[in-house]
């Protein structure tokens, strides 16, 4: 009788805190990583027995193992299915965990062999996982269902049955014995588990928004078409210009609007000059680039440690790979076009009424007077708050064209990038021809998510008791990683800069 396996994680939820941290040893042939930036996924295996019901016996016989080995592994794959790329699996990590250490264990259920209740041990277990791990997410083509990055919890458990001797020598278990190896193994069936990436807010922001970042652009002017002959600002007039754009340093998720600051100053313009200048409009676009891969990025592979290509497929198969993968180790699948080694997918953010165009006020001519406070600076500001859609409106061959957070993986990745073009008149000397330039920059932007933070109504806590605790802890996020508070043995971590308390002699008694 073998036993039965189940695995129970204290929550499906990996959550880990700020951004993929890459500080790790760089030793890639057994793949090692720094513990600092490793977080912990915690749990039991519950192992149960329990006795099969006889056939031509009123009792039932105690069912007894002799449990040798006990494993737990955190596995995380990553597939990208396109129909230019084709399909491509990697493995992103593989941590195991032996459970029983010493001598193998005996396992009985002696006493309770009559219950239909199975007799169940929990073993706890505690796996690092390296801080770096791309976010769970589903991405690819959806027409012949999306593939992903995925994580899941397996373990398997080594044993042999002593239980032989207890039945009757004629039986068919003893008669087959001899045809059969004395050691076994069970599998507990597949844990999936999600995990999500949160930055905190700095200290002094509020919990939706992040402090404004500062650039100063080199703003170029757009490309002329062929074919086009007309006049153009002069060059030393466009190098006079100064932009500052100013965009927060990140957006969360659940934000629907992105602040944007635009300051011009034509400091080194002369008065003829600021009369001909005119800034007319300008517009800003919130872009998100996807790229998909069939090799693994050399920029992933230089900061981050994926597993050698022995652990690869197709030298170590995927435990749960895409149901298309049997097609692409026959050679049946085909791509509708010829591979490439990558593709990628380019939409905009801004809600479907939204043309992300803003006319400047007044007659254009900013830099003969300047809004700043100082006068000899003559800046011009321009602000703006600029939507960003919440749900998408538009699909194609990867789905709907939805907003995610900005990450980099082995085969995926998402960046986000905010354009920003300013029509730009002047009137040429000498003439009544009035000529114009579009300049343009881009600034990078990056999407994350937020820790929500829970505050249970004044009603839901006179409802219940003090002493009952929520599955989903909002404080844990608090926590430290497992290996900030222990070594890699076990033995708990001492902060030594913390002073001893002066020794002080103790009373004489009286």
């Amino acid at each position: 009788m073998a036993p039965s396996l189940d695995i129970q994680p204290f929550s499906s939820f990996l959550d880990m805190y700020g951004d993929a941290d890459s500080s790790f040893p760089r030793v890639r042939a057994s793949w090692v990583w720094d513990n600092r930036s490793a977080f912990s996924l915690a749990g039991y295996i519950s192992v149960s027995l329990i006795s099969p019901t006889p056939m031509f016996k009123r009792q039932r016989a105690i069912t007894r193992l002799l449990l040798q080995s006990l494993t737990i592994t955190f596995e995380g794959q990553s597939e990208t299915l396109t129909p230019r790329t084709g399909y491509a699996p990697v493995r992103l990590c593989s941590v195991t965990r032996e459970l029983l250490c010493g001598e193998p264990v005996d396992l009985s259920n002696e006493g309770r062999e009559d219950s239909d209740e199975p007799c169940s041990w929990n073993v706890v277990f505690d796996i690092p996982v390296p801080g770096w791990l791309p976010t769970t997410s589903v991405y690819g083509d959806t027409s012949v269902g999306a593939a992903g990055t995925r994580y899941a919890l397996y373990a398997t458990a080594t044993f042999t049955s002593l239980d032989e001797g207890n039945s009757s020598p004629f039986s068919f278990t003893n008669f087959c014995a001899p045809f059969r190896s004395r050691a076994r193994t069970a599998d507990a069936p597949t844990c999936p588990i999600t995990l999500r990436r949160f930055v905190e807010p700095p200290t002094g922001s509020s919990s939706s928004a992040f402090p404004m970042s500062l650039y100063i652009v080199d703003a170029q002017r757009e490309p002329e078409t062929e074919g086009s002959a007309q006049s153009s600002i002069p060059p030393d007039v466009l190098k006079k210009i100064h932009v500052i754009a100013s965009i927060p340093s990140a957006v969360t998720m659940n934000e629907s609007s992105l602040p944007f600051v635009l300051r011009l100053q034509g400091k080194d313009l002369d008065s003829s000059e600021c009369e001909r200048l005119r800034i007319t409009q300008f517009s800003v676009d919130v872009e998100q680039v996807e790229v998909y891969r069939n090799t693994l990025s050399r920029d992933h592979l230089h900061r981050y440690p994926i597993l050698s290509q022995r652990h690869q497929p197709p030298n170590v198969p995927l435990r749960n790979p895409h149901p298309i993968h049997t097609l692409c180790d026959t050679a049946l699948f085909m791509t509708a076009e010829p591979s490439k080694a990558s593709v990628d997918r380019q939409f905009s953010l801004l809600p479907p009424s939204e043309s992300g165009l803003y006319i400047v006020s007044g007659d254009g001519r900013v830099f003969m007077h300047g809004s700043s406070t100082a006068p000899d600076e003559k800046w011009y500001i321009l602000e703006t708050k600029v939507p960003i859609a919440m749900e998408p409106h538009l699909a194609d061959w990867a789905g709907a064209q939805k907003r995610r957070t900005t990450e980099i993986s082995p085969l995926f990745s998402v960046q986000h990038f905010v354009h920003v073009a300013i029509r730009c008149e002047y009137d040429l000397p000498d003439s009544e021809e009035t000529v114009h330039e579009r300049l343009h920059f881009s600034l990078p932007l990056k999407h994350v998510c937020i820790p929500e933070f829970v505050t249970p109504s004044e009603d839901a806590i006179k409802r219940k008791p003090s002493v009952e605790l929520q599955k989903s802890c909002p404080y844990a996020q608090t926590l430290p990683a497992y290996s900030q508070l222990f070594h890699p043995n076990g033995e708990r971590k001492i902060d030594y800069t913390i002073p001893l308390p002066v020794y002080e002699p103790p009373l004489a008694a009286e």
